[in-house]
């Protein structure tokens, strides 16, 4: 009997799918992406080779699987802290900490992100996402501020390119993801106001 045939615990074809999914993030996010393959997944996991791919054809399957898994609670999370947001802060705190979550240090959503060929498998939910997003943030910049809608509109743009640079940025030195994007949030708040007392004063 092999090792990992005696460390093999029964599970219902769910449970072990989820099980081989939250394993793969687990190497993924520790080792990166290259080194990912079947055989490893497999002794982590404790099952056989055979068993993985029982459940993933090929390991694009695997790790599109994954990334659809980790984008969904990535939107549900955005969503539900949108749903909270009591004011025009925590409503742009909101966006910009979904930003960064792309680039957080460590997880395995900005790893796929980066794929081409796994991350085709989500395209479409992204563009519908960001003309979405971009739609609830110019109604609530004009709302708050009275902008007419092509100022606001401008506004946001602006501000998205801060924060997606922004996160990018601390991504990429490994910075303090939190510290930052409050950084980012005082940035563009700031921002705003002084544009909106510019333009009333007129």
């Amino acid at each position: 009997m092999t090792d990992a045939a005696t460390k093999r615990t029964r599970l219902t074809p769910q449970a072990r799918r989820e099980q081989l999914l939250a394993c793969s993030a687990a190497m993924i996010s520790e080792a990166g992406i290259t080194a990912f393959t079947f055989e490893g997944l497999a002794r982590q996991a404790h099952v056989s080779v055979p068993l993985v791919y029982n459940y993933f054809t090929s390991r694009t399957e695997l790790l599109q699987d994954l990334l659809i898994r980790e984008f969904t609670r990535f939107n549900e999370r955005t969503h539900d802290e949108i749903e909270r947001a009591s004011t025009f802060e925590e409503i742009v705190r909101a966006a910009v900490k979904s930003n960064f979550e792309h680039y957080a240090p460590g997880t395995v959503l900005p790893i796929l992100m980066r794929q081409a060929e796994i991350v085709s498998v989500i395209r479409d939910k992204l563009a519908l996402n960001a003309r979405q997003a971009s739609a609830y943030l110019v109604e609530q910049t004009t709302a708050h501020y009275k902008f007419d809608h092509d100022t606001a509109r401008l506004l946001v743009e602006l501000s998205s390119g801060a924060a997606w640079s922004a996160a990018e940025l601390a991504g990429r030195q490994n910075r303090n993801i939190e510290e930052v994007a409050e950084l980012t949030v005082s940035y563009i708040l700031a921002g705003i106001e002084a544009l909106s007392k510019r333009k009333h004063s007129q």
